[in-house]
């Protein structure tokens, strides 16, 4: 089986580009040896080793210090880089062995309405893994900010990430059961109702379906957050057009009712994306496992018609 890593080379001494990397980092080699619980005399020592195994030569020796040269600031950068890439792989390997950590990243209304109430069965059964949550609305750089997986709306697809499909949504007319004036009888009816939206997903293909030749909603409340309309629903401002997965639980327990069965299915789909593709180290493929049997359970589950 061929291995997945390159060969490095033939290297001088670790110790040694150890010396010259400190030695470069300070300007000057008393304060290297300092740091490395060395003498001067070995830092000195180990870079001449170091210039004579190159054949080149790394500081320039004059009555007032070292200065590097050309040839070593291009090796004290690339030394520089490479040793705290190596520290830091070991402080976060150090830490995953102390406390397993998961950091995810998802839109604020799915972490709010969806996940958030569910992550409750994950810590009690796991309670040694830490999950941090980023809600954002900004695509995010996985690898670059450490995070471990993403859960994003849209078509997929996207560049530089892993993706696999998650769960399917669709569009569904709610209100609540309070709702002042009562709940209008037939679609015709909502004439009569202020109805509440979000910037990015229209009432259009919803009137469509119910049979009505509507413009869009031109008045009212409109949300550029999906949590925040469906918060504006529970406060009995109006009728509203939201994703089924975010008032899935306030449907279950009666804070709202659909007003009529009709529903659009959403563009696109719930997406799992990941740095890399897995296999994944083991407190991610725990959550992960975790994440797709509460799925299946609320019954989004993708190629599932949602319930």
């Amino acid at each position: 089986m061929d291995s997945p890593f390159k060969a490095p080379g033939r290297l001088p001494s670790l110790p040694a580009l150890r010396a010259f990397e400190a030695a470069a980092r300070h300007g000057h080699f008393g304060r290297a040896a300092d740091e490395l619980f060395v003498t001067h005399g070995a830092v000195s020592h180990q870079i001449r080793a170091l210039e004579e195994t190159l054949g080149f030569a790394l500081f320039v020796r004059d009555g007032r210090g070292v200065r590097l040269t050309s040839e070593g600031r291009r090796l004290a950068a690339t030394l520089n880089a490479s040793l705290c890439e190596i520290g830091e792989t070991i402080a976060g390997l150090q830490h995953e062995r102390a406390r397993p950590r998961v950091v995810l990243t998802c839109l604020p209304s799915f972490a709010a309405k969806w996940l958030t109430p569910r992550l409750g069965s994950f810590i009690d059964r796991h309670p040694e893994i830490e999950i941090w949550i980023r809600s954002t609305k900004a695509r995010e750089d996985l690898a670059a900010e450490g995070i471990d997986l993403g859960l994003r709306v849209g078509p997929g697809g996207w560049p530089g990430v892993h993706c696999e499909p998650l769960m399917r949504d669709a569009f569904v007319v709610v209100a609540s059961p309070d709702l002042p004036g009562g709940l209008p009888a037939t679609p015709a009816d909502l004439a009569r109702w202020p109805l509440l939206r979000s910037s990015t997903e229209p009432w259009h293909d919803w009137f469509v379906a119910a049979g009505l030749d509507w413009p869009e909603p031109q008045q009212g409340l409109v949300f550029s957050d999906s949590g925040l309309l469906v918060q504006s629903i529970l406060d009995r401002q109006g009728i509203g057009l939201a994703r089924e997965v975010l008032v899935h639980d306030d449907l279950a327990a009666g804070r709202l009712v659909r007003v009529f069965p009709v529903s659009v299915p959403m563009p696109g789909a719930y997406w799992l994306v990941s740095p890399a593709p897995p296999p994944y180290r083991p407190a991610v493929a725990t959550f992960v496992d975790w994440l797709r049997g509460e799925i299946g359970r609320s019954g989004y589950a993708y190629g599932e018609t949602p319930r």
